[in-house]
């Protein structure tokens, strides 16, 4: 009972704090007990002193929600309740708990995976600073955040789009609806354009083109956090992979899903080099060799994404004011990913990889790919592609290309667009970043470009370098023109490396042809 009253002193204005009538619906459950007599239900003294004013009540008021969050959010104790501990002082109620996000090796899929719908798009190797102040979403994290009590494994959500956001979902609208990609290729009206119109049931939602939730996002880990003052969240996260929605699991309080990691063709080579490239693959085939590159992927996440804390000092059990935060500091680690100095972990993802490409080869020379395809289905990439949900960058009309396009190796897109980068920085000015400047390939340091301070190891793969320099150079010049503006969705969609590659060099060779138009 004393429970209850004290949730009757919070206001509904608590975002830090969801409704437990909603959390109550994120099964599975557990039972803890919260001692009510730990809980400030105010600072006067017991002589019956002022209770301070204003400020005093609102800090008082957060303790309590505080109190309450750490019991609902504390991580399940393997301690069972001692029987007869019949308490009076001692309440407890029913909460949910949180399933950790797993990568399931056998299939390349993230099984329980919670999904923060937002209204942009986040691509793989981009670092954001996320403040998190709506209900549903700050329940979300720290259900997320207290599956991690005594270990270092990486915590994960996924970064879904959604046009409007958290007033999209509750519009009710079917555009809006959460579906996987198998749903989203059956529905009849995912091509249609709503230009600036909406419907009745959300008006004041608009976007200038296809205006609807996505099904491709990108897997998030969650680097470091801190709790603010007035319930909020700071995470610090990045973007490691990019996925497709495989199964909807819940949709109340928040999304969960289990989607699949979507790698790109050249993770993914289904066909061999002497194999009719028009002949088709069995998905039968595809998702347990899709499951060993998805796991050889991640392998070498901890080389690829360095994990800085935020620079606030030593975690504590403080909270932090708005005054408390260095904005600017935090801005320096934004907005794109780093390295870290650390290769140890590049042997055991090279050799990871390396046997995923013998068990892939040795499958297609015994003709595993394409037998009995009658009774099969073509790979979900190809369901992609072929139904609009992944593809390539679209062409710019009237650009004058100073280079051959007519390529499709990686090695001398890569070459052909740090040629055509160094071009347009020495036009504008320009300086790349540090993480773009250390992807450049070391014959190339004949370029204008300052070398990057930390050179990649040796032992690090060509093709993933240029995996990150696809989606970080198209980045770069995202804010210029509309060769550049609102197609970071493009790049996320696009189905291969050498698409990304191919695609940023036109758009950089459009640039430079106006800006050599300006000074001739």
């Amino acid at each position: 009972a004393a429970a209850i009253i004290l949730l009757c002193f919070m206001p509904f204005s608590v975002s830090a704090f969801a409704p437990i009538q909603q959390q109550a619906l994120h099964a599975p459950t557990k039972t803890i007990r919260i001692h009510a007599t730990n809980l400030p239900l105010s600072n006067s003294d017991n002589n019956g002193g002022d209770d301070g004013g204003i400020d005093d009540f609102e800090s008082n008021r957060m303790d309590i929600v505080r109190s309450l969050q750490k019991s609902f959010y504390m991580p399940e104790s393997p301690t069972a309740i001692p029987d007869g501990d019949n308490d009076d002082e001692t309440a407890s109620y029913v909460t949910s708990s949180c399933p950790r996000a797993q990568l399931d090796e056998s299939t390349g899929k993230i099984i329980n995976l919670p999904l923060w719908r937002v209204g942009w798009i986040e691509t793989p190797g981009r670092r954001n600073c996320l403040n998190v102040h709506e209900g549903i979403y700050t329940h979300m994290f720290e259900s997320i955040l207290s599956t991690q009590p005594d270990t270092n494994d990486p915590l994960y959500f996924g970064h879904l789009y959604l046009p409007g956001g958290t007033k999209a979902a509750k519009s009710g609208e079917e555009r809006y609806r959460l579906k996987t990609w198998r749903e989203e290729l059956d529905d009849d009206d995912r091509f249609d354009n709503y230009s600036k119109s909406s419907t009745l049931n959300a008006p004041d939602i608009s976007t200038p083109s296809v205006d609807r939730s996505a099904v491709v996002g990108c897997l998030m880990q969650i680097v470091d956090h801190r709790r603010m003052e007035d319930g909020r969240l700071m995470l610090l996260v990045q973007a490691v992979e990019r996925f497709v929605v495989d199964e909807v699991l819940e949709t109340l309080p928040y999304s969960v899903a289990n989607v699949q990691i979507l790698l790109d063709k050249e993770d993914l080579q289904f066909k061999g080099d002497d194999n009719d490239k028009n002949e088709q693959v069995d998905e039968n085939f595809c998702k347990y060799l899709r499951g060993d590159a998805v796991t050889a992927s991640f392998f070498y996440h901890d080389y690829e994404f360095n994990k800085p804390k935020l620079p606030l000092g030593e975690k504590n059990n403080s909270y932090l004011s708005k005054d408390d935060v260095p904005w600017l500091e935090i801005s320096n680690l934004l907005p794109f990913a780093g390295y870290s100095s650390d290769d140890v972990s590049l042997n055991a993802a090279n050799e990871k990889s390396s046997s995923m490409q013998e068990s892939l080869l040795s499958s297609i020379n015994n003709g595993d790919a394409s037998s009995n395809f009658a009774e099969g289905e073509l790979s979900m990439e190809e369901q992609l592609f072929n139904g609009g949900i992944l593809w390539d960058p679209p062409s710019i009309q009237n650009v004058i290309v100073r280079r051959s396009l007519d390529t499709s190796d990686c090695d001398a897109l890569e070459t052909l667009l740090w040629l055509a980068m160094d071009d347009f920085c020495r036009a504008t000015g320009f300086n790349l970043p540090e993480e773009v400047r250390v992807l450049m390939p070391p014959e190339m340091d004949y370029l204008d470009q300052m070398p990057s301070e930390h050179a990649l190891s040796p032992l690090y793969p060509k093709i993933r370098r240029q995996r990150r320099l696809s989606y970080l150079a198209p980045a770069l010049i995202e804010n210029l023109e509309e060769v550049g503006k609102g197609i970071r969705h493009i790049w996320l969609n696009t189905p291969s490396t050498n698409a990304r590659l191919r695609g940023a060099l036109e758009r950089y060779d459009y640039l430079n042809n106006k800006l050599m138009g300006q000074f001739e």
